[in-house]
């Protein structure tokens, strides 16, 4: 099989499981929380939903993991090359908590780049009506002075408060009895706002970051025993290392790292925004997926094991979701 075939293969599988597949599973396992009441008496259509869920994308990664051993030829010992170093192993956790504070830290630069601008964008507006309001606040100015000069001395002792009173409200703005605010009373005001509307915007964009099928995951740790729920949790994990990793590099070895990587990261990522609830909610996994699958892509090149990748990968997951 060519090298254009077999990237083909990996992008439908991306497609046709990742997608398509898991929406009608996904969408089977909340019919099926519905109608049944399995599991404990205490636990809400929503909960069972996510639990089924979860599992049901569990046990379909087995099933294609095991399809795509079959199509590209490549042998079982794959599934466990890796296990046998338990130094590797120990690296593998290492490099899944570098892992994750390296994505934190660019999701963390992203966020706040991005609040920026909307910041930016709020603001401008609120130039625009202050400069229109100032250049009525003059145009009015000259339209008495003009009505000043033409009435005498009375006119012009009038033109004289007038223009006092607009003068004192283009300096600074006026308190409950006209007199101007005490220096630098706005600049605090609009300092002190800031702080709040920048963490409420913060906080908008951590609570997106657990919707989706992260969503899944959260609610098995609340409801299942911890050890039922990372089972859960490192079987799906497990199935992308050996997607990704495993079969992608192994099968396209031969058309070299740079088809073999990009290949491998850019399905890797794309599959990662799959069934996210909004762009900033995808963005957290997204960006992992990049640092992940750029790390996992140039580590399995060099070194074909499998099994301390799928460590990391669980390490990088739990802590980033607990």
């Amino acid at each position: 099989m060519s090298t254009a075939w077999r990237v083909a293969t990996l992008a439908a599988v991306v497609v046709v499981y990742y997608w398509c597949g898991k929406t009608l599973l996904f969408r089977g396992a909340r019919r099926l929380a519905a109608a049944t009441r399995i599991g404990p008496s205490h636990w809400g259509t929503a909960q069972r939903a996510d639990v089924f869920e979860l599992a049901a994308a569990g046990a379909s990664h087995v099933l294609v993991v095991a399809a795509l051993l079959a199509v590209t030829g490549i042998g079982p010992g794959m599934l466990v090359s890796g296990l046998a170093r338990p130094d590797l192993l120990a690296l593998g956790v290492l490099l899944g908590v570098g892992e994750l504070a390296l994505g934190s830290l660019l999701c963390r630069a992203l966020i706040e780049l991005s609040l920026a601008r909307g910041t930016r964008a709020r603001t401008r507006p609120a130039r625009r009506t202050a400069g229109a309001a100032g250049a009525g606040d003059r145009r009015a100015a000259d339209s008495a002075n003009r009505r000043a000069a033409g009435a005498g001395v009375r006119g012009a002792l009038l033109g004289a408060r007038i223009r006092g009173v607009v003068g004192r409200g283009d300096r600074g703005a006026l308190g409950p009895v006209g007199a101007p605010a005490p220096p630098g009373s706005a600049r605090r005001s609009r300092t002190a706002a800031d702080p709040a509307d920048q963490g409420q915007s913060l906080r908008s964009w951590l609570g997106r970051s657990r919707g989706g099928w992260i969503r899944h995951h959260l609610t098995s740790l609340k409801v299942l025993p911890l050890w039922a729920a990372l089972g859960l949790t490192g079987v799906q994990v497990a199935s992308e290392e050996l997607v990704f990793r495993g079969v992608a590099l192994t099968w396209l070895r031969e058309a070299g790292p740079l088809v073999a990587l990009t290949t491998s990261i850019v399905l890797f990522v794309l599959m990662q925004a799959f069934f996210m609830s909004s762009w900033q909610g995808a963005m957290f996994p997204v960006v992992g997926g990049i640092v992940m699958g750029v790390v996992h892509g140039l580590v399995f090149w060099t070194t074909p094991l499998v099994v301390p990748l799928v460590v990391a990968h669980v390490v990088f997951f739990v802590f980033a979701v607990i």
